[in-house]
């Protein structure tokens, strides 16, 4: 039988061996959130769930670019294109973060999107139709910050579960 080795040790045993430890900011905690996680949390929470889009200016470094699987987005512009994309093909959008972690200037969060379709979802393989689709996603991503803002985005989202919890494909 395996025994569960406790936080404090695996912290330890990862700095040992030279791996990067941050936190993860739970609800509660003592000193609450970073500046960074703020920024990031008002990101998700403000802006693309709330369609927030004149907070962009404010959150992003002019020269900022977020890299999606297949394709890049620069500048505020770009930042802005995919804020109204995303009003554009949900109705309505909610984030659940279930992890956040930061190390330097690095923030990553592990979260789970769920919307109301209302218009056209642009996938790798193609465009569909997700009008009144509930659809729900989990995903991976990693913030660069530079002086209080974000410089880069690298977004890993689950593109088939995306397509299967929409209905537009089908598992065997």
């Amino acid at each position: 039988m395996v025994t569960p080795m406790p936080k404090a040790q695996l912290m330890l045993a990862l700095m040992l061996i030279g791996l990067p430890v941050g936190t993860t900011a739970q609800p509660g905690s003592a000193g609450g959130p970073s500046a960074q996680r703020k920024l990031v949390l008002g990101y998700f929470h403000d802006v693309l769930d709330g369609g927030k889009i004149d907070l962009v200016d404010n959150l992003f470094q002019p020269d900022c670019a977020i890299h999606f699987g297949s394709s890049d987005v620069k500048g505020i512009a770009g930042v802005r294109g995919v804020v109204e994309r995303r009003r554009a093909t949900y109705s309505s959008l909610t984030t659940e973060v279930h992890d956040i972690f930061e190390s330097g200037d690095r923030v990553v969060v592990r979260l789970t999107h769920r919307g109301r379709g209302a218009g056209v979802l642009r996938s790798r393989i193609g465009t569909h139709d997700v009008n009144g689709k509930s659809i729900a996603w989990d995903a991976i991503v990693i913030f660069r910050m530079s002086n209080g803002k974000i410089a880069e985005e690298w977004v890993n989202r689950d593109e088939l579960g995306m397509l299967l919890s929409a209905g537009i494909l089908k598992a065997n």
